[in-house]
């Protein structure tokens, strides 16, 4: 008999037990509503770019779309976005193919659009299948045509590029001077001495005939210059040469006259502005007393003040000397190098 004046309603314990048992042992399902997938299905048929501007391909196939509520993104039109999801997947392969190569590509297209994916940043799935492609009996005429005027434009286009390279190889190294057009003339005519020096006139005509270009740009003439001073260089160097030119042309003349230089002689246009020229390794700093004063001056210990005195109580070191305003020549200064960036000889 209890004390209290209202019934006992506790749960007994089986009662309790069953209670436990529904917290921790049922399932999530039991109280959270997860909607069924829908599966929709679109009939699409439409032509798609080529390759080449104009010529389109026919493709026609089933495109199969869901919604997941799950994901937590939403759009307002499912199936417009399915269908252009896969109207993108399509363009890709189709616009990097020519019209002559439709077969193959409706295999790929029939693999690539098989995988169903989900469209970025919605709640839809989408995939295709039954992928028709076909492509128009005279569009591929025109395509092959168009192929064919591709390999006769290229083969021209190789064959002046030889032509021209031939021409610059004959006008800049063969009959740059008289001697490397008779060394030529002896090396394709079996050496004989005797011929190639009767015609040793005819040959420098020749060399004086190429030389005489009016038309040639400065560009390579400033090259051809600097080749002809360097007549050993390799293929590496002489493109060194090149990118040292347009970096200084770009310091002292500007961007244009670089740029111009640039393209006038093959270089990428912005190649050159990112290549700088090597520090060299003889600074001011460097530069000893006894290697830069004259050799008929003043001893190696002591270099000339700006009175012209002599001895180890006047100056101490090249240090001294710039300290005191003069150059290490015995000229005044500020104890920097000249602005036009050259040491003076002794």
């Amino acid at each position: 008999m209890t004390s209290r004046p209202w019934p006992d309603f506790r749960p007994g314990p089986l009662a309790s037990t069953r209670a436990w048992w529904r917290r921790n042992r049922a399932e999530a399902d039991e109280y959270t509503f997860v909607p069924a997938s829908t599966t929709h299905q679109h009939q699409f048929e439409s032509p798609l770019p080529s390759a080449v501007y104009g010529l389109d391909f026919h493709v026609k196939m089933t495109i199969h779309w869901r919604v997941d509520l799950t994901s937590g993104a939403r759009h307002n039109s499912p199936r417009n976005a399915a269908v252009n999801d896969i109207i993108q997947r399509a363009r890709g392969l189709t616009e990097r193919t020519m019209l002559v190569h439709h077969v193959p590509l409706q295999h790929q297209l029939g693999d690539e659009l098989a995988a169903e994916r989900q469209v970025d940043g919605t709640h839809v799935w989408a995939r295709a299948d039954g992928v028709a492609l076909s492509v128009a009996e005279g569009d591929l005429a025109v395509a092959r045509k168009h192929i064919e005027l591709l390999q006769t434009s290229a083969m021209r286009q190789a064959e002046r590029d030889a032509e021209r390279a031939e021409m610059t190889y004959l006008r800049e190294e063969v009959f740059g001077d008289l001697s490397s057009a008779t060394v030529w003339w002896l090396t394709r005519n079996g050496y004989q001495v005797e011929q190639a020096v009767a015609l040793s006139r005819h040959l420098a005509e020749l060399v004086e005939i190429a030389a005489n270009r009016r038309d040639r740009h400065w560009a390579d003439t400033l090259v051809t210059s600097f080749e002809n001073a360097l007549p050993r260089l390799d293929d590496g160097s002489r493109a060194d040469v090149r990118l040292h030119l347009a970096k200084a042309l770009g310091v002292y003349g500007g961007s244009n006259v670089a740029t111009e230089f640039a393209e006038q002689v093959g270089l990428s246009v912005h190649h050159h502005e990112h290549h700088e020229l090597p520090q060299s390794s003889a600074t001011p700093s460097s530069a000893t007393p006894s290697s830069a004063a004259p050799s008929g001056g003043t001893q190696s210990g002591a270099a000339p003040s700006s009175s012209g005195t002599q001895g180890s109580g006047a100056t101490q070191g090249s240090g001294a000397a710039q300290n005191n305003g003069v150059r290490n020549n015995g000229t005044p200064g500020n104890g920097t190098h000249p602005t036009n960036g050259a040491w003076p000889l002794p």
